[in-house]
C-alpha cells in the first residue's frame, strides 16, 4: 500500500471509529480558542484574519518539541533548515520568505515569544516547551506588531505563573537513544507574587552514520530553561519578569552529499547521472547511496549559548491600559560545518556569529462595547558580528597531485580566507489600529504604521593563496563600509460582517514593508564583483487582498473556514547563486547574490474543516493552494552571466498542502481515558532555489504521525507511545547547489521513522 493510500486510510478510519459503550450524548462541540493575536483577548472565530492556533494540549499530542517542527501541522507554512537543526530557519508563509542563509538578514515573517520580536535569524529556532499556545498569522503584519513583516507572524505564548501550585515531569525515550525531559514547577511565592520555572533537555545519539569513525551524528544535546515572576503590587498594576536561555553543544548535522561531476576534476554529469548517484565531487569522492550515511572529516561541536530577558508592565488607567515591554537578547554561535560532506578538505566553513538585541515597546489600548483602539511606539537596536573563516581546496595537493593548488598550475586554487562582518540596525516605528461597529454585526478596521530603519554594514576579508605548496601570510582582499536608511508607511483596512451569530465574513486590504539589507555571505575575490555583491538591496513591499469566511455550524459540531488571497509583491528580496569566474585563480566559484526581483505574484486559497461527528471524536482537514511566481526578472551581478528567472516559482513554496488529523478519546472504567490521535500531512513538489534547478528540489511527499496515550482518572499519570514519520519517508528539508567550483550538492535530509515512549506525571 502506498503512502498516499495509508494517509487516506488513517483519516477514514478515525472518521468511523465507534463511540464508547454507553456514550449517548451529542457531540460536545469544537472549542473556540482565545488568542491575543490582536493584542487583546479574542476568540479565533471572531478575528478577520487567517490564523492557525495550536494550544498546549495539541502541541503535546503532536509532540512538537522544536520550532522547526511546527510547519508539518500548519497549512501554507514551510520551515527549511539550510544548515541543519540548531541553526537559523528559512520561514515561508504562503510563499513569502527570504532564501538567504546569512544570519544578518531577517526574513519577512516575524517570530515573537511573548510579544518580543526575535530579531536575529539564528535565534528563531528553539525548544517549544511549557507553552500556552502558538498563533500563526498569515498576511502582512505591521499595524499591531513591533516589527513590520510582509508575510506573517508566528507568536509563541508561554504558560504564565499562577497562584495554584502545579508541577509536572515529562520523560520520553525513543529511537536513536533519544531522551527528553521537561520539568515545570509553578505556584505562589508570596502574596501577590507568583513564579514559574521550566527546564527542557533533549539528547539523541543521532540517525546519521559517519563511516569514517563509526560515530552517529545528527543528534541532540540541547538545554533550554525559562523562569517567570508575576507581580501584582496593586489592583491596577501587573509586572511580568522573564529570564530564559539555552545551550547547544553537539556535533552539527551532517549533509547527504550528491556528486555532480564525472570523476575528479571531470566535466559536469547529466541530470540523469546525478539523479542515479553515478557522479563524484571535484576530488573524485562518491558518497554512499544510503540516505543516512557518509564519510566526514570534522568532529568539532556546534556551540550555541543564548540568554535573554524581558520586563513587561501593564497599568490600567480607567478604561485605558498602558503597556511597556522591554527585552534584551544575546547569543553566540559557532558552527564548524563540514560543508563538502567529504572525507577531505574540499570546502570547509566555520560560521561564527554574535548578536545583541534590545527592544522597547510602549502602547496604549482602550475601547468600549462598539469600538477598540491601540496605539504604540517601537524601537530596536541590534548589533551583529559574523566571523566566517573558509578553506577552499586545501587538500587538493594530497588528493589530486603535488602543487595542483598553486595558482600557476591553472587546474585549481587552494585558498584560506577570513571574512569579518559587522551590522548595526536601528529601527523605530509608530503604529496604531482601531475597529468600530458601524452597524449591528458589521465592523470596520483601520490601521497604519510609520517606520524608519537605518543599517550600517562593514565587511573585511583577507586571504592566503597556496604558493609552492605553502600558505603565505594573509593579504587584504577588501575592506568595505556601507549604510542605508529606509522610511515607509503601511496600512490595513478590513470589513467584517456576521451573517449569522456564528458565521463571519470579511474582506481586507493590507500593505507590508521590509527594509533593505546587505549581502552578509562570502564575496568574490575580485573587488569590483565584491562591490557589486555588497550593493545594498532595496526594501520590499507587498499589497495583500483577502476575503474569508469563518463559521461554526450544527451547534458547534462543524467548523468551516475558508480564505482566498492575492498578493502584489514588489521589489521582492531574493537570494541566488550565480556561476562566475574568479579573477584570483583558475577555479570557477559561484557568486552569492542578494538582489531585488521587480515583481512577483502570489495567489491561492485555504480551506479548513473541523468536525466532532460523535462524542469524544474530533477530526480536521485543511487544504491550502499557493501559486507563487516571479515576474519579469533577470538576476545580473558583476562579471557573472545573468540568470533569467522570469516566471520561476518562488522557493520553499509548494503549491499544495494537505493536513488530515483525528483524535479519539475512549473512556475506560473508573474514569481512565485512552486517547488515539494521528496526523497525515502532504506537501507537493517544491524548489529550494529561485532558478528552479530540478536537482535542488523535493517531490511531493506524505508524513504520517500517531500517538496512543493512557491517562488515569486522577490525571496525575499518563503514558503514551509516539510515532513520527511512520512510513519511513525519505525526503529533503532543503538543498544547496555547490556544483560550481566543488562538484556537489548539499542535501539536508528530514529525520527518519521515530518511535518512542512517554511518561508524564502531573501534581
Amino acid at each position: 500500500m502506498g503512502t498516499h493510500s495509508k494517509a487516506i486510510l488513517l483519516a477514514a478510519t478515525m472518521a468511523t471509529l465507534p463511540a464508547a459503550a454507553g456514550a449517548q450524548a451529542p457531540p460536545s462541540g469544537l472549542e473556540n480558542i482565545t488568542v491575543t493575536a490582536q493584542k487583546r483577548s479574542q476568540k479565533t472565530q471572531d478575528i478577520p484574519i487567517t490564523i492557525t492556533v495550536l494550544d498546549s494540549k495539541k502541541l503535546a499530542k503532536l509532540d512538537v518539541q522544536s520550532s522547526d517542527q511546527l510547519a508539518e501541522f500548519v497549512p501554507a507554512v514551510q520551515i527549511a533548515m539550510p544548515s541543519g537543526r540548531g541553526n537559523q530557519p528559512l520561514i515561508s508563509i504562503r510563499g513569502i520568505g527570504l532564501n538567504d542563509t546569512n544570519t544578518n538578514n531577517a526574513g519577512p515573517n516575524g517570530v515573537y515569544v511573548d510579544e518580543v520580536y526575535e530579531a536575529t535569524p539564528a535565534g528563531q529556532t528553539f525548544q517549544t516547551f511549557d507553552l500556552s499556545r502558538v498563533e500563526v498569522l498569515k498576511g502582512p503584519q505591521g499595524t499591531l506588531y513591533g516589527r513590520n513583516t510582509t508575510g506573517g507572524a508566528i507568536n509563541y505564548v508561554t504558560a504564565k505563573p499562577t497562584d495554584d501550585f502545579y508541577a509536572s515531569e515529562d520523560l520520553q525515550y525513543g529511537s536513536f537513544d533519544t531522551v527528553t525531559t521537561e520539568t515545570v514547577i509553578n505556584g505562589q511565592l508570596a502574596p501577590k507574587i507568583d513564579g514559574r520555572l521550566a527546564v527542557f533537555y533533549d539528547y539523541s545519539a543521532g540517525y546519521f552514520s559517519d563511516l569514517t569513525d563509526g560515530n552517529k551524528t545528527n543528534g541532540n544535546n540541547d538545554l533550554a530553561y525559562r523562569g517567570e515572576l508575576k507581580l501584582d503590587p496593586t489592583d491596577d498594576l501587573s509586572i511580568l519578569l522573564n529570564f530564559h536561555g539555552g545551550n547547544v553543544n553537539r556535533r552539527p548535522d551532517e549533509y547527504k552529499q550528491v556528486g555532480t561531476l564525472n570523476g575528479a576534476l571531470g566535466a559536469a554529469c547529466t541530470d540523469a547521472m546525478i539523479g542515479a548517484g553515478d557522479c563524484t565531487d571535484l576530488f573524485g569522492y562518491k558518497a554512499p547511496s544510503d540516505f543516512y550515511k557518509g564519510f566526514y572529516n570534522r568532529g568539532q561541536n556546534l556551540y550555541i549559548n543564548a540568554l535573554g530577558g524581558s520586563i513587561r508592565a501593564d497599568y490600567r488607567l480607567g478604561d485605558i491600559t498602558l503597556t511597556s515591554l522591554t527585552a534584551y537578547e544575546t547569543s553566540h554561535k559557532l558552527h564548524p560545518e563540514d560543508t563538502d560532506a567529504d572525507p577531505y578538505d574540499l570546502i570547509q566553513i566555520n560560521y561564527g556569529v554574535r548578536s545583541t538585541d534590545i527592544t522597547q515597546e510602549f502602547r496604549a489600548t482602550g475601547g468600549g462595547a462598539d469600538y477598540h483602539w491601540l496605539a504604540g511606539l517601537y524601537g530596536l537596536d541590534e548589533h551583529l558580528q559574523q566571523d566566517q573563516p573558509i578553506d577552499i581546496l586545501t587538500d587538493i595537493d594530497q588528493v589530486i597531485g603535488p602543487l595542483i593548488g598553486d595558482p600557476f598550475i591553472g587546474n585549481g586554487l587552494a585558498e584560506k580566507a577570513q571574512t569579518l562582518n559587522g551590522q548595526f540596525t536601528e529601527s523605530v516605528a509608530a503604529y496604531g489600529q482601531g475597529d468600530y461597529q458601524v452597524f449591528p454585526g458589521a465592523r470596520l478596521t483601520l490601521g497604519g504604521r510609520l517606520t524608519y530603519e537605518h543599517k550600517s554594514f562593514d565587511a573585511f576579508s583577507e586571504a592566503s593563496f597556496e604558493n609552492n605548496g605553502l600558505f603565505p601570510p594573509y593579504s587584504t582582499l577588501y575592506n568595505i563600509s556601507e549604510n542605508l536608511a529606509n522610511r515607509a508607511a503601511s496600512w490595513r483596512a478590513a470589513f467584517d460582517y456576521k451573517l449569522l451569530p456564528k458565521v463571519l465574513t470579511y474582506a481586507s486590504i493590507s500593505t507590508g514593508f521590509k527594509s533593505g539589507g546587505f549581502n552578509g555571505g562570502f564575496l568574490a575575490n575580485d573587488v569590483p564583483d565584491a562591490l557589486a555583491q555588497l550593493k545594498p538591496i532595496k526594501p520590499e513591499y507587498i499589497t495583500a487582498y483577502e476575503i474569508g469566511l469563518k463559521s461554526d455550524l450544527l451547534q458547534n459540531a462543524v467548523r468551516f473556514n475558508a480564505a482566498g488571497f492575492y498578493y502584489d509583491y514588489r521589489d521582492e528580496q531574493t537570494y541566488n547563486l550565480i556561476q562566475a569566474p574568479s579573477s584570483g585563480g583558475g577555479i570557477v566559484l559561484p557568486l552569492t547574490v542578494l538582489t531585488n526581483a521587480p515583481t512577483a505574484t502570489i495567489k491561492g486559497a485555504e480551506f479548513e474543516l473541523d468536525a466532532t461527528p460523535i462524542t469524544n471524536l474530533t477530526t480536521s482537514a485543511s487544504v491550502s493552494y499557493v501559486d507563487a511566481t516571479l515576474g519579469q526578472f533577470e538576476s545580473d551581478v558583476g562579471s557573472g552571466p545573468p540568470q533569467d528567472l522570469t516566471g520561476k516559482e518562488l522557493p520553499n513554496a509548494p503549491r499544495w498542502n494537505v493536513i488530515l488529523q483525528g483524535d479519539y478519546a475512549y473512556p475506560l472504567p473508573h474514569g481512565d481515558m485512552l486517547d488515539l490521535s494521528g496526523t497525515a500531512s502532504y506537501r507537493s513538489h517544491q524548489f529550494f532555489e529561485s532558478n528552479n534547478n530540478p536537482l535542488v528540489a523535493q517531490n511531493g511527499y506524505w508524513l504520517l504521525d500517531a500517538r496512543l496515550g493512557y491517562q488515569t482518572a486522577s490525571k496525575h499519570w499518563e503514558v503514551a507511545v509516539i510515532g513520527k514519520n511512520l512510513t519511513g519517508t525519505k525526503y529533503l528539508n532543503f538543498s544547496n547547489d555547490l556544483t560550481s567550483g566543488f562538484g556537489l550538492i548539499e542535501d539536508i535530509v528530514g529525520p527518519p521513522r521515530y518511535v518512542g515512549g512517554e511518561l508524564v506525571y502531573r501534581y
